[in-house]
């Protein structure tokens, strides 16, 4: 199931399925769906779903949340957060005029935690890939655009290091920042 609502809990904590474990915990998190705050409770990353126990809770299958991100822009939410979109569930044809994106937020009331939230959210997502997403079905031949080139595709040398946001994170910060230092 996808989205469970009032997920089974024992006390503060989950009832975990079969093999699964929690990797990081959240008191204190506000939930927001779309603009709707759903209250305050504890947001719970575990190796199969997102859990969070505030109210009657949710619990939410990685691949079921399509897009996640860490959000600090305060023109777009007030309050730093984890911001992900969820998939729509696909019922016959929709004009894509009417689609809204299904949007949580998750506001911790620490805002350090978020880049461990998001770090943690991003591995426990990638641990359980989406199995209708096309893009990561690695099963698939490479050779389609050697098909449509007509085979005159060379492999490519591949370059050196690849950058690593986490090796240098002031580089990913916004050029405003930059310019209260001067």
């Amino acid at each position: 199931m996808p989205i469970e609502k009032g997920p089974a809990r024992n006390g503060d904590l989950p009832v975990l399925l079969d093999g699964e474990e929690i990797r990081f915990s959240e008191p204190k998190t506000r939930l927001y769906t779309r603009q709707h705050l759903e209250g305050e409770g504890i947001l719970h990353l575990t190796t199969k779903r997102l859990v969070w126990l505030g109210g009657p809770g949710c619990a939410i299958d990685y691949p079921f949340i399509t897009m996640h991100a860490v959000s600090r822009d305060k023109n777009a939410w007030p309050d730093p957060c984890l911001y992900c979109q969820l998939r729509e569930e696909e019922e016959g044809e929709i004009d894509e005029e009417e689609i809204s994106v299904p949007e949580l937020r998750f506001v911790p009331a620490e805002p350090a935690h978020l880049q461990e939230m998001f770090q943690v959210f991003s591995e426990m997502s990638a641990l359980n890939p989406d199995p209708f997403d096309e893009q990561g079905d690695e099963s698939e031949s490479d050779g389609d655009f050697e098909d449509v080139l007509g085979g005159s595709c060379q492999p490519q040398v591949e370059l050196g290091v690849m950058w690593n946001a986490d090796a240098n994170d002031a580089a990913m910060e916004d050029a405003d920042e930059d310019d209260d230092d001067m």
